[in-house]
C-alpha cells in the first residue's frame, strides 16, 4: 500500500522542484572521482576498468532501488539513518548517522584536494590550499541562504557537467570516424586491446581498480537526501532512481570508452584530469582549457553537494536530542536551515589542506580511500536495514515502488560490499584507510556505549 501521508518534514522548506532533483542526483554523481580519479583506476586496472564501472553501477543501482523503497515507505523521514534507527535500533543509527556525516565531510575533503591540482594547470606556483578554501566560504554563505538557491546553482554546475561529458563523447566518436590522429596516435578501438590486452593488469590490478571506481560513484544516494526538501518527492524521487542506469552508461561508461580511445591506457596521467590530458592530444589547447574550467566546476558542483548532505545529516542526528551539542546543531536558523551544522561541515572539509601538508601528493588518494571505505561500510548497514523492514513490513504495507528480486539480490549485494571491505584489508595501498574507517566506527561505538551508560547512571 503506497504511502498517501502528506509528509512532515519537521521545519524544512519544500523549495526543489522536479529539475532540481534531477540534476542534484546527477551532481553527486558525477565528480572529481570521474575526471581526477578514473585516472588512477585507468592505470590500476588497464582498459578492464570499464568493466568494474559496469559491475559497481549495477550494485549501486541495485542499492538505490532499495533505499527508493525505504524512502517511499515513510517520506516523513528525512535521511536514510532515521529508517536505521527504525530498523537496526537507535545506537546503530547514532553510530551510523555520526559515520555518515564523517564521510560526507571526507568527500567534500576530496573535492577541495582536486581543486588544488586542477588549478595547477593554469597556475603551476599557485599554493594549493588556496582555490579550495576560498571555494569552501563561498559555497557555506550559498547554502546559508535557501535551499532553493543552492538548488539553483547545483542545477547550473549539473548542466555544465552533462553538457561538456556528452560533447566529449561526441567529439572523440567524430574522430573515430572520420579516422583522424591526436599525438598518441589514431583514435581506435585498438587501444582497447593493445599493450597487454583488456585485462592488461592481470586479476591482481583489476582488483585494485574497484576502489577508486566506487569512489567515483559516491554521491548517488543524494538522491535520498533531498527528499525532504521537494515539492513532489514521490515522483521526483522515483525517476531520479530509475533513470540511474542511463547515467552510468553515459556518464561513465561511454566517457571512459572515449578516453580510452584516445589515449592508450598506460600513457593516461594520474596526476591530472584524462579529459584535460585527452584534448590537450589533439591539439585543441583552447578546448583543453575549457574542459578544465568545467572540471573545476565539477569538483565545486560536488563540493556543494556533499555541504548540502553534510549539514542536514549533522542536524538530522542531533535533532530532538538533549546537551548543549544537540541544541546548537539540531536546530534550523529563521530561513529554516540547518545553519551552525552547516558551519561546523564547512570548517571541517577546509581543514583539506592540513592533510596536503601532511602527506604532500598522496593527500587525495589517501581521502577518497578512506571515504570509500567509510561508505562501504555504511552501504552494508542501509541494505540490512532494507532487509529487515521487508521481513517486518506486511505485504500489502509496501510501497508500490518496491526492490526488485528480494530478498536474493539484497543478500547479493550486502555480500558485494563485504567482498569490497575485504578487499580494502588485503590490499596494502588501502590497508591503512580501510583500517581508519573501521577505527572511526569502533570509536564511534564506544562514544555511544558511553554515553547510554552515563544517562542510565543519572536517570538510576
Amino acid at each position: 500500500m503506497k504511502n498517501k501521508e502528506k509528509p512532515a518534514s519537521a521545519g524544512y522548506k519544500r523549495s526543489l522542484s522536479n529539475s532540481h532533483i534531477q540534476l542534484i542526483a546527477l551532481g553527486g554523481a558525477v565528480g572529481t572521482g570521474l575526471f581526477l580519479g578514473v585516472g588512477d583506476s585507468i592505470h590500476r586496472a588497464g582498459p578492464s576498468v570499464i568493466l568494474i564501472y559496469i559491475i559497481v553501477g549495477i550494485f549501486l543501482f541495485l542499492l538505490m532501488r532499495a533505499l527508493g523503497e525505504l524512502i517511499m515507505s515513510d517520506l516523513n523521514k528525512h535521511t536514510y539513518i532515521e529508517f536505521i534507527e527504525k530498523y537496526l535500533g537507535k545506537d546503530i543509527g547514532f553510530i551510523t548517522g555520526y559515520l555518515y556525516w564523517i564521510s560526507w565531510v571526507s568527500l567534500g575533503m576530496a573535492e577541495i584536494t582536486a581543486l588544488g591540482i586542477y588549478f595547477q594547470y593554469w597556475f603551476p606556483h599557485l599554493p594549493t590550499w588556496l582555490p579550495g578554501t576560498i571555494t569552501i566560504v563561498c559555497l557555506l554563505l550559498i547554502n546559508l541562504i535557501s535551499a532553493r538557491f543552492f538548488g539553483n546553482l547545483e542545477f547550473s554546475f549539473a548542466i555544465i557537467k552533462i553538457l561538456m561529458i556528452i560533447a566529449f563523447v561526441i567529439f572523440v566518436a567524430t574522430l573515430f570516424f572520420t579516422g583522424e590522429k591526436t599525438s598518441f596516435g589514431p583514435v581506435v578501438l585498438a587501444n582497447l586491446d593493445d599493450h597487454g590486452g583488456f585485462f592488461a593488469r592481470d586479476y591482481h590490478g583489476f582488483f585494485q581498480g574497484f576502489q577508486m571506481v566506487i569512489f567515483s560513484f559516491i554521491g548517488v544516494e543524494l538522491i535520498g537526501l533531498t527528499a525532504a526538501e521537494a515539492r513532489d518527492p514521490e515522483v521526483t524521487i522515483r525517476r531520479a532512481i530509475d533513470q540511474l542506469p542511463i547515467r552510468i552508461i553515459l556518464f561513465y561508461v561511454l566517457a571512459i570508452l572515449a578516453i580510452l580511445l584516445v589515449i592508450p591506457w598506460s600513457k593516461v596521467a594520474t596526476d591530472a584530469s584524462p579529459f584535460v590530458q585527452a584534448l590537450g592530444a589533439t591539439g585543441m589547447r583552447d578546448a583543453s582549457s575549457l574542459i578544465n574550467f568545467v572540471v573545476i566546476s565539477a569538483a565545486i558542483s560536488s563540493t556543494n553537494s556533499f555541504l548540502y548532505s553534510a549539514g542536514r545529516l549533522l542536524f538530522s542526528v542531533s535533532f530532538n536530542g538533549k546537551g548543549k551539542w544537540n541544541q546548537t546543531f539540531g536546530k534550523l536558523s529563521r530561513r529554516q536551515l540547518p545553519q551552525n551544522a552547516l558551519i561546523l561541515s564547512a570548517v571541517l572539509m577546509g581543514l583539506a589542506p592540513l592533510i596536503t601538508l601532511v602527506i604532500g601528493n598522496e593527500a587525495f588518494n589517501f581521502i577518497s580511500s578512506t571515504s570509500t571505505s567509510m561508505f562501504l561500510i555504511i552501504w552494508c548497514l542501509m541494505i540490512l536495514t532494507h532487509i529487515v523492514y521487508r521481513k517486518q513490513t506486511p505485504a500489502g504495507d509496501l510501497p508500490d515502488f518496491k526492490m526488485p528480486g528480494f530478498p536474493v539480490l539484497d543478500y547479493l549485494v550486502l555480500l558485494f560490499f563485504i567482498s569490497m571491505i575485504l578487499l580494502l584489508l588485503i590490499l596494502p595501498n588501502y590497508r591503512l584507510a580501510i583500517s581508519t574507517a573501521i577505527l572511526v566506527f569502533i570509536v564511534l561505538y564506544a562514544i555511544t556505549k558511553l554515553w547510554r551508560k552515563e544517562t542510565e547512571d543519572q536517570l538510576g
